[in-house]
């Protein structure tokens, strides 16, 4: 009976130290993949949270962008020795353009801050102890965000009253000094920035005129102003001299200026529906504007007639972000534009039936031609207007009917027949082409060259040729 009862004691003390290693192992296992975790992952924008059970690895908090939430997935994937990785990751949301306003209304008075803020050490560094909180996460911030944000935080602390722009690498401080010994300090924090990345309208005390404002706008969000608006000017008179609907921001008026000259204004706002970005700065030193547009736009034209009202411009050509199909509405012209092979387009008011869509295109070729570069098939600069005239209600009427389009390529007499005939075919491909990169469903075109067969005028005199090299557009059931 006692070997027995040993046998039992012995048996059980086994098994005790069974489990003991077995949870011995599995703690260590943990503390292994905890380790080897954190040792990949590295380095992160933002604080992670990583939790080991097991052998399973969950991760969760912010990342920057979806490449790098890749990026963590893949790393703790790597991870010797783990089973599951799971993860509750929020990815933050890209803006552009990534703008961060800070405005001191009174030297008591607490900074107001609005915006972005691309990480929470990046919060921290601003040194705002309240009020930071409000600026929102996101990413998009350019390399250089914290270096200019900080610096602008410093200048303000020199003002009795300003406001400080960040957007997307340009630094804008506008306000009044509260002493010749803060303007210079605030002169000094700001010649430490590279000149290209600042504009600055600061007031000194004595010199008793306006400090300048700063207008940005875009035509997907519309506008914001910044700094000291002249007398009889506020952001509501601003928006209506530009024909928008409202301007953003909280702009300070120097009582005791002049009225300034703002005619300018008006022959922005004749443009301002065809501007993908503005950048605005006026004060009575200066009247500049940077402006972007699309490649339909005549921006040669733009620059004189801005030029020609005293404003200093730069125009830039440049190809808006979207994708195909996308919609917005145009701060400016408050119409529906689509997302249409690299341009915002506006949708037309059309009847979407056979007649309707052959009277859009007929009208469309009667007042733009599609001109191509002599004896070859490459549209010249020109003719991207036309292409996205028609694209305009093309998307629509492919889209919306049963129809389809024919586009017939065109030429003179002159020359060879059967070179004539093959020009023809290329440039009528040519035309499709484009059409369908903006949207325009491919099996709904059927692109043919008539050559020199289908003259609309006397092949005999130079105008009667210019009348036959020409591109159609023919609608059929």
């Amino acid at each position: 009976m006692r070997a027995i009862l040993g046998v039992v004691v012995l048996s059980l003390g086994t098994v005790g130290l069974g489990y003991w290693a077995q949870g011995h192992n599995a703690v260590r296992m943990e503390t292994m993949i905890g380790e080897g975790a954190a040792q990949a992952l590295g380095e992160t924008v933002h604080p992670l949270e990583i939790g080991v059970s097991g052998r399973d690895v969950h991760v969760s908090g912010v990342a920057d962008n979806t490449g790098e939430k890749e990026h963590i997935l893949a790393a703790l994937d790597a991870v010797e020795g783990r089973r599951v990785v799971t993860e509750n990751l929020r990815v933050l949301e890209k803006v552009s353009p990534f703008t961060t306003q800070v405005t001191k209304e009174s030297p008591d008075a607490p900074l107001a801050l609005g915006g972005y803020v691309p990480s929470e050490s990046a919060r921290a560094a601003l040194g705002i102890a309240n009020g930071a909180g409000s600026l929102q996460l996101a990413s998009g911030a350019p390399e250089n965000w914290e270096q200019l944000a900080r610096a602008g935080v410093e200048v303000l602390g020199f003002l009795r009253k300003g406001q400080m722009t960040l957007a997307d690498g340009k630094l804008t401080i506008v306000g009044e000094a509260a002493s010749a010994e803060d303007y210079a300090m605030a002169e000094k924090a700001l010649s430490q920035l590279p000149a290209e990345m600042v504009t600055q309208m600061i007031l000194k005390p004595d010199r008793g005129q306006s400090a300048g404002w700063h207008l940005e706008y875009d035509a997907a969000t519309g506008a914001t102003v910044s700094g000291a608006l002249p007398a009889g000017m506020n952001a509501e008179a601003l928006a209506g001299a530009l024909g928008l609907d409202g301007i953003a921001g909280t702009p300070t008026q120097i009582d005791e200026s002049g009225a300034e000259d703002m005619n300018f204004l008006a022959t922005l706002r004749g443009w301002l529906d065809r501007v993908e970005r503005l950048t605005l700065d006026v004060s009575p030193e200066m009247r500049e504007a940077r402006i972007e547009v699309q490649g339909d736009v005549d921006a040669d034209m733009l620059k004189k007639e801005l030029a020609g009202s005293g404003l200093a411009t730069e125009v830039s050509v440049v190809t808006p972000e979207g994708s195909n199909g996308a919609t917005r509405v145009n701060a400016a012209s408050r119409m529906t534009q689509r997302y249409m092979g690299g341009f915002w387009l506006v949708l037309p008011e059309i009847r979407t039936d056979r007649a309707g869509c052959q009277a859009a295109a007929d009208d469309v070729l009667d007042r733009i031609s599609i001109n191509f570069v002599t004896a070859s098939d490459k549209l010249d600069t020109g003719a991207v207007r036309a292409i996205n005239e028609l694209a305009r209600f093309m998307v629509q009427c492919s889209e919306e009917t049963g129809l389809k389009a024919e586009i017939g390529g065109h030429t003179d007499n002159v020359g060879d027949e059967a070179a004539n005939l093959d020009l023809s075919q290329r440039r009528a491909t040519a035309v499709g082409r484009e059409l369908i990169a903006r949207g325009v469903a491919a099996d709904r075109l059927n692109m043919r060259g008539y050559g020199m067969s289908k003259p609309i005028a006397d092949n005999g005199t130079e105008q009667g040729r210019a009348k036959n090299r020409r591109t159609t557009v023919t609608w059929t059931d």
